[in-house]
């Protein structure tokens, strides 16, 4: 008798603790679903060899490939909000930068001249992405870098 007892009280508590498990679970998943949502910036960076030192794209100048870009948040002193990303041999590169709380913010766009070249453009670009202005529109940031003589 006291072994089907022992199965009755241990079905018993494993009914009991699944249904706990399912009544926390579901109580997480609905308090869960106010969390605050993130927006998600994205924008392309341009760099190209600027061989007549003018700062603009000019038919013939070549991209700039392996080039390091970076993102700091400015108004809220976040450094580095996208680790270092490099241009590919087209001298392109996505940047994709999480807002938390989609709130207004100011960036800075970045780059570190390669070895043998000095930049013809701004060092850095202010951004102020304002993602519900224009939400579909592409943006594009382009650095330009002369060879070192």
């Amino acid at each position: 008798m006291s072994r089907l007892l022992e199965f009755i009280l241990g079905s018993i508590l494993i009914a009991v603790f699944t249904i706990a498990f399912m009544f926390f679970s579901a109580l997480h998943y609905i308090l869960g679903g106010g969390s605050v949502a993130n927006c998600l910036w994205r924008a392309s960076v341009m760099t190209w060899v600027d061989t007549n030192g003018d700062g603009r794209v000019n038919d013939g100048e070549p991209p700039l490939g392996q080039v390091d870009i970076h993102v700091d948040d400015v108004q809220n002193q976040l450094m580095s909000l996208n680790w270092s990303v490099r241009t590919d041999k087209d001298g392109d590169t996505q940047l994709n930068v999480s807002i938390p709380g989609c709130v207004d913010t100011i960036f800075e766009i970045y780059v570190e001249p390669p070895g043998g070249y000095s930049l013809t453009t701004k060092p850095r670009i202010e951004i102020h992405p304002e993602l519900w202005r224009s939400p579909g529109r592409e943006r594009v940031y382009y650095f330009g870098f002369i060879p070192d003589r």
